[in-house]
């Protein structure tokens, strides 16, 4: 069963969350390995938890190429809308 897409907000709120950083520390451009120091095991946990979360299968490749929140929305929009 796939959700509506998340807000942009709704996502910069899922990424501080659980990566359990200051809400300032996200921004919605904000690298997530370079700026947010996400690491691949972290990555892999944000990809399950957006699975569970929108309703929505992500390949490890599909969400590699994802760097930042606006990144993740654009995704979700496109992926959400067509479903």
């Amino acid at each position: 069963m796939t959700r509506p897409t998340p807000t942009r907000e709704e996502l910069r709120d899922f990424f501080v969350e659980e990566l359990e950083h200051a809400d300032e520390m996200v921004a919605y451009d904000s690298e997530f390995a370079v700026d947010l120091g996400i690491d691949s095991l972290t990555t892999m946990e944000l990809m399950v938890q957006l699975e569970k979360r929108y309703g929505v299968r992500l390949a490890e490749s599909e969400f590699a190429e994802l760097t930042s929140v606006n990144a993740v929305h654009e995704f979700l929009s496109a992926r959400l809308g067509a479903a």
